[in-house]
């Protein structure tokens, strides 16, 4: 079981999860809604060999919710605070979706803090689909919902097809429990400044281009936000970089934990 701890960043608490390993130190950044739990599954798949730290994003899980500062250098300046807390000089960026957004900004940023990094399923430039489907279930979802049953029917119904420990772990960390109800942890308020605040498609390319660590691009084949086009552009802008994909949706984590992380510890040696 991973362990819990807390940075405050200007009068900010930044909440993160740690689990020990013998491998290189690994950041892991979660996409928009989500939490450092989400990377459960994964951390199962590693099994010690990688020393993990997942933080819990600002207005997500169980960070703080600053009424502003949702802009990316925000974000990386919180996952520089996490990894000082720590005491790690470098490490291996992992990024989902959101989260992946944020590690090539990061490893654009500041290059000496990311040995390597792995972008799973983000894109610079979105498929319609995709974003559309966010907009819609982060800021049009139900804001409270009377039981575990009646939040896991939600659960199943909008993100059908994982196995039953992945709705477990979203029933778990996902929600906050208020006034014997289940509300969501992550802050619709927050949710949506991320979503405005977004940076111009063409400096998401600029900052993936000025990237030169060893990077690999995960893409799940089944994906709604990161198109084969756009995932071997990617490639293509990156001085190192390499292309996977996996029988996969747009949660490769929670589709393939085990064959994502056995890449992630490839990456790291």
């Amino acid at each position: 079981m991973p362990t819990r701890h807390a940075v405050t960043r200007d009068g900010t608490e930044l909440v993160y999860w740690t689990w020990p390993g013998a491998g290189s130190p690994t950041l892991l950044l979660h996409g928009i809604g989500n939490y450092g739990r989400y990377w459960d599954l994964f951390a199962d798949g590693v099994g010690g060999r990688l020393r993990l730290v997942a933080p819990d994003a600002r207005g997500h899980g169980e960070s703080g919710r600053p009424a502003d500062g949702y802009a990316p250098a925000d974000f990386a300046a919180d996952a520089l605070a996490v990894l000082d807390a720590i005491g790690i000089a470098r490490a291996v960026v992992v990024g989902h979706s959101m989260g992946g957004l944020h590690a090539i900004n990061l490893a654009a940023r500041h290059p000496e803090r990311v040995r390597a990094l792995v972008i799973v399923d983000a894109s610079p430039d979105p498929m319609p689909a995709g974003a559309e489907r966010a907009q819609r279930l982060l800021t049009g979802r139900p804001a409270r919902f009377r039981d575990r049953a009646e939040a896991r029917a939600y659960l199943e119904r909008t993100s059908p097809g994982y196995v039953s420990a992945v709705y477990e772990n979203r029933l778990a960390f996902a929600f906050r429990e208020e006034n014997g109800e289940l509300v969501w942890r992550s802050d619709p308020a927050a949710l949506e400044r991320i979503m405005r605040g977004r940076t111009p498609a063409e400096d998401r390319w600029g900052a993936l281009a000025r990237i030169d660590c060893p990077t690999l691009v995960v893409r799940g084949t089944r994906s709604n936000v990161l198109s084969e086009e756009v995932a071997n552009e990617m490639v293509r802008a990156l001085s190192n970089g390499r292309l996977m994909e996996l029988d996969a949706g747009h949660n490769v984590p929670l589709d393939r934990p085990r064959e994502l992380a056995d890449a992630v510890v490839l990456v790291a040696k």
